[in-house]
């Protein structure tokens, strides 16, 4: 299924069934109703009325009629792990609609089967409103010229981030059309299709042609940009600050989400170890040109390998799982015969700022762990707060704090938990934390205050609010 910038996969199968058409479901108990092969769009209202059992009983219904995917459109749909694991099992791709994230008119591909048939980024979906959505959703189906426009733009920017590597441009090329593309040396050949989909891929097969042609990019500029990266990570703040405008002239996309994979020898600082992380850097080099998608800087800092993941959009938790993925390849490819090499995952963080974020979690990951793969999320706190609440005292105070919030019920209380969550997480920032619920900063702070009211409690207070925040914390993971 081709997904649009606006469309973010949830969970269901690795490659989706072929879609035949687009259904807008305003009731669920119509969804098991709706004909095989088709893509079931939830209004607002019935994507909030999903949730918990209901969106499981949803899930069994929409597997049961033959349906491909689910499209969530209300703010901040996520799925637990039970609703997952059905998708999974259903073969029901699940997507959440976020139309305050478009508008950069790039659309990210997701292989969807033999006849390519998905979404694109089209300028009706763009608008954000729920018929251009479903519009843009038949027309892709259809294989329209809006959406063969769209994945012919994506196949030519991956095509030409490839490094000149066939096998690289013709992974590329295939995501993005949601076409098998094959090479053969420097020729390019794709699965037929007919219409608007056949000039598209014929456009991208001719320019995939002179990307092999012209050989693997230019190590020097990799070289600039190494060496750029090295200095963004250890200089001081201010001075980073600084040195933005010329890593992005140079291609470093520094204003886009990150997950940093930090990798370091297990042996004492010398010379054998520098020259283990100068071939693991050397290799780490060759195996990123072969991973389609983000695109991948890798530098030797701070006594380490330090490898950035870079994605246009939050990867969210399904792209945090992949980084993870990565991360064991890169091990297996990188490690030299007899050495031992660690690495830790940071979380996803955008900009500069977050670049730099991302670097100090990778290595309080493995500070805190003895793992050869330790992520960040899994290193401390979230283990700590595992043990912690699994005590009758802690869960007693938990409830006690967030009760107020937790006596409203059901969805209101999960929907305020998050914000508050967020709000902590962010240092109080409305505008940050509205970012990540894809919700206007306004509605944060007026929920916020609604919070405070309801739990008679002052945010500005360093202990409420440390408290609070492990509440949210302990909650989340035990809702």
């Amino acid at each position: 299924m081709y997904l649009g910038q606006e469309l973010r996969k949830l969970a269901g199968p690795a490659t989706p069934e072929p879609a035949t058409g687009v259904r807008l479901v305003e009731d669920l108990n119509r969804v098991a109703a709706q004909p095989p092969g088709a893509v079931l769009v939830l209004t607002e209202a019935a994507s909030r009325q999903a949730a918990g059992y209901r969106l499981d009983i949803a899930l069994r219904d929409a597997a049961a009629a033959g349906a491909v995917a689910l499209v969530l459109t209300s703010d901040g749909a996520e799925l637990d792990r039970s609703a997952a694991a059905l998708a999974e099992r259903g073969r029901v791709a699940v997507f959440a609609f976020a139309p305050d994230q478009a508008g950069s008119g790039r659309a990210g591909p997701d292989q969807a089967g033999a006849d390519g048939a998905g979404q694109p980024g089209g300028p009706g979906a763009a608008r954000g409103d729920l018929a251009g959505l479903v519009v843009a959703l038949a027309g892709a189906i259809a294989g329209d010229a809006a959406d063969a426009l769209v994945r012919t733009a994506r196949a030519a920017e991956d095509v030409v981030r490839s490094g000149g590597v066939p096998e690289r441009i013709a992974q590329a090329a295939s995501a993005a059309l949601g076409v098998r593309v094959t090479a053969e040396g420097t020729s390019f050949t794709a699965e037929p299709h007919p219409g608007h989909l056949s000039r598209a891929s014929a456009i991208v097969l001719r320019l995939a042609s002179l990307a092999a042609a012209a050989g693997p990019a230019d190590e020097l500029p990799g070289r600039s940009r190494a060496q750029l990266l090295t200095e963004l990570l250890v200089a001081p703040e201010t001075q980073a600050q600084e040195l933005a405008p010329r890593a992005r002239a140079l291609g470093l996309p520094v204003d886009d989400w990150h997950v940093v994979l930090r990798l370091e020898p297990v042996m004492d600082p010398g010379q054998e170890r520098h020259a283990l992380l100068e071939t693991a850097a050397s290799r780490a080099l060759r195996a990123t040109r072969e991973l389609v998608g983000p695109v991948w800087n890798a530098t030797l800092a701070d006594d380490a390998l330090v490898v950035v993941r870079t994605a246009q959009r939050d990867p969210g938790r399904t792209g945090l799982r992949a980084a993870v993925r990565d991360a064991t390849r890169l091990l297996e490819r990188v490690r030299p015969a007899g050495a031992e090499l660690r690495c830790g995952v940071s979380t996803a963080h955008e900009g500069l700022l977050g670049l730099r974020t991302c670097a100090s979690e990778a290595r309080t990951a493995l500070r805190r762990s003895e793992l050869p793969l330790a992520t960040y999320d899994l290193a401390g706190l979230d283990r700590m707060l595992e043990e912690w609440y699994a005590s009758d005292a802690a869960q007693q105070a938990v409830r006690e704090l967030l009760q107020p919030v937790l006596d409203l019920g059901g969805e209101r209380a999960g929907r305020l938990l998050a914000i508050l969550r967020a709000y902590l997480d962010h240092h109080g920032s409305p505008a940050r934390a509205a970012e990540e619920l894809h919700l206007h900063r306004n509605a944060v702070s007026r929920n916020v205050r609604r919070i405070e009211q309801l739990l008679q409690a002052d945010l500005d207070d360093p202990r409420q609010r440390l408290a609070l925040q492990l509440a949210c914390r302990a909650a989340r993971g035990h809702a």
